[in-house]
C-alpha cells in the first residue's frame, strides 16, 4: 500500500480522536487523567494481537533505549494535547497543533539527516497554511494573541515541541523492531507509567465505553502511523498528511458542535487537498 494512503488513514484517525477528546470534555465524561490511562490501557488489547501473531524476534540492540525515550515523549505530549483541549476551544488549539510539521522538519533533519526538496517543502507548508486557516477562527492572529490569556494555547505550543521530537524518535525504535510489535511495547510501557494514576483518579462505570473507544481510536492512530511511519520517505511528510486530519475535526466541529463560518472553511479544505497532491506528486 501507498505510504500517502496510509498516512491519510493515520489523518483520519488523528481528525477523528480531536472531535472525539472534545466531545468528551463537552460532555464532562471522565477526567483529564482518566482519558489519557484509556488512551494506551484500553488500546492494548487491539494492539496485542499482530504483536503476537509477529512474535517478538525482531528486537534489535539499541531499541529498548529508544523505546522509553519515545514513550516517555509520547505520554508527555498526549496529556499536553488534552490539557490543551480541556482549557481552549478547538479553534484555538488546532491551528497550533497543524504548526507541528514546521517544528518536525529541523528535528528530523538534525537526528535523522532527512531533508525535504524544495517542492515537496512548500507542499507542507501549504498544508500547514490550509490547516491553520481551517482550524483558526475569523482572526488568524487569535491563537498567538491568546497565548498569555489561554492556558490551553501553552498547552498546545508545548505539545507540538515535544512531538516534534518524538516524531523522529519514533523511527529509529521502529527501525529495531517491526511495525507489529513496537506499538503494542510503547502502549504497554506507557501504561506502566500512568499505573499510580489509578490511585488519584475515579472511573465511574459509566464512563467505561466512552474511555474504550479512546482506546480503540488511538490503537488505529498507533498502528496506522507506525506503518506510515516505516514505508514514508520522510517522518515531515507523514506528519505533515497526519495534521490534515484537522479536516475530520472540523466537519465534526460543523455536524456535532454547529460551528459556523463555513465558506473559509470549505476554502482552506481546498487548500490542505491541494498541498497534499502536491506533496505526492513532489515526494
Amino acid at each position: 500500500m501507498h505510504w500517502i494512503i496510509i498516512s491519510g488513514l493515520c489523518a483520519v484517525f488523528f481528525g477523528v480522536q480531536g472531535v472525539y477528546v472534545r466531545y468528551l470534555h463537552l460532555k464532562k465524561i471522565g477526567a483529564t487523567e482518566a482519558i489519557l490511562f484509556s488512551y494506551f490501557a484500553f488500546a492494548l488489547p487491539f494492539l496485542m494481537v499482530p504483536a503476537i501473531k509477529e512474535g517478538f524476534g525482531a528486537i534489535q540492540p539499541g531499541f529498548w533505549r529508544w523505546a522509553i525515550l519515545t514513550s516517555t515523549g509520547a505520554l508527555a505530549g498526549f496529556y499536553c494535547s488534552i490539557k490543551a483541549l480541556k482549557y481552549a476551544e478547538a479553534s484555538l488549539v488546532m491551528p497550533v497543533l497543524a504548526l507541528s510539521p514546521l517544528l518536525v522538519i529541523p528535528v528530523s533533519a538534525l537526528m535523522l539527516k532527512e531533508f525535504p526538496s524544495a517542492p515537496a517543502l512548500i507542499s507542507m507548508l501549504i498544508i500547514v497554511i490550509g490547516c491553520y486557516v481551517l482550524a483558526s477562527g475569523g482572526n488568524l492572529a487569535a491563537p498567538f494573541k491568546m497565548i498569555a490569556e489561554e492556558k490551553g494555547v501553552r498547552w498546545a505550543l508545548l505539545t507540538i515541541v515535544i512531538w516534534s521530537f518524538v516524531a523522529s524518535a519514533d523511527k529509529n525504535a521502529l527501525g529495531r523492531s517491526s511495525v507489529a510489535v513496537y506499538p503494542f511495547i510503547e502502549a504497554a510501557f506507557i501504561t506502566l507509567l500512568l499505573l499510580p494514576l489509578l490511585f488519584k483518579i475515579k472511573i465511574k462505570l459509566k464512563e467505561l465505553k466512552y474511555l474504550f473507544v479512546c482506546g480503540a481510536l488511538n490503537a488505529g492512530l498507533f498502528m496506522t502511523h507506525m506503518a506510515a511511519l516505516a514505508v514514508t520517505p520522510r517522518v515531515s511528510y507523514l506528519i505533515a498528511i497526519k495534521r490534515s486530519g484537522i479536516l475530520i475535526s472540523v466537519v465534526g466541529g460543523l455536524l456535532l458542535f454547529r460551528e459556523k463560518e463555513r465558506i473559509r472553511r470549505l476554502s482552506a479544505a481546498v487548500i490542505i487537498i491541494a498541498g497534499n497532491v502536491m506533496l505526492y506528486i513532489f515526494s
